[in-house]
């Protein structure tokens, strides 16, 4: 995949954000470009969740760019040497995708491969099993 100037993927790499940071893009299929890339981030005090996932903030994001539905989501983490790993759906990520029909057009890369973000058990969130247990 490559940026609107051709640039890789590697461009977004943080170190001081690798660990807990989850990456997203919106990939154009028609145009073959990645549209936007951001990420997962924390929420501020008040807020009942403690952070948004990088799949809300696609979703959003998508449903502004796309309203034709022409593009994909990939989501991805980085490892401490900036090389890529795969990152999977919470529970409650999975349950939102499902509702707006874009199981089908989430994906990770898996050692070079592109696989399907949604996993058959999902697990739960650190922040909502905090969450729940205020």
């Amino acid at each position: 995949l490559f940026l609107k100037d051709n640039n890789s993927l590697k461009v977004s790499f943080d170190h001081k954000t690798c660990n807990v940071a989850v990456k997203y893009c919106l990939y154009s299929r028609k145009k073959r470009r990645i549209l936007k890339i951001s990420e997962s981030r924390a929420n501020c005090k008040g807020n009942s969740k403690l952070s948004v996932h990088a799949e809300e903030s696609a979703i959003k994001d998508l449903q502004k760019i796309d309203p034709k539905n022409k593009c994909d989501i990939y989501i991805w983490r980085y490892s401490k040497m900036g090389d890529i790993k795969p990152a999977t759906c919470c529970k409650s990520c999975t349950k939102l995708l499902k509702k707006y029909n874009y199981e089908n057009r989430i994906f990770t890369f898996d050692n070079g491969d592109i696989k399907n973000a949604i996993v058959d058990n999902p697990v739960e969130s650190i922040g909502n099993i905090i969450r729940k247990l205020r």
